[in-house]
């Protein structure tokens, strides 16, 4: 084995991730706090960080069943940008905006 792909696997860590609360906050029939499951990855929140995939599918079974395994490199952590839409950025308008008020 190379020794940076040695180096990568010893990067690499798991996250047991918890979806984001419903806003505003909601109670469901149990008593406890609604999680916007539907959320985009990036925007689950880091409840534990782990060594292995057993070390956190361990974990998981001892959690509500709404949280999820993630491998730190999952793709899906990462925030998206969207993308231009053509239309002029507010500090561009504004720009333009006070250059037509000289």
């Amino acid at each position: 084995m190379r020794k940076c792909y040695a180096t990568a696997l010893v990067l690499i860590s798991w996250f047991l991730m918890l979806p984001p609360p419903v806003y505003p906050p909601v109670k469901d029939a149990s008593g406890s706090y609604k999680m916007n499951s539907s959320a985009p990855m990036s925007q689950w929140l880091t409840f534990k960080t782990l060594k292995s995939e057993d070390a956190c599918k361990a974990k998981l079974k001892k959690v509500q069943p709404f949280y999820k395994c993630v491998s730190s490199d999952d793709p899906a952590l990462k925030k998206h940008t969207p993308a231009a839409s053509g239309a002029p950025s507010i500090s561009t308008l504004s720009g333009a905006a006070a250059g037509h008020m000289q």
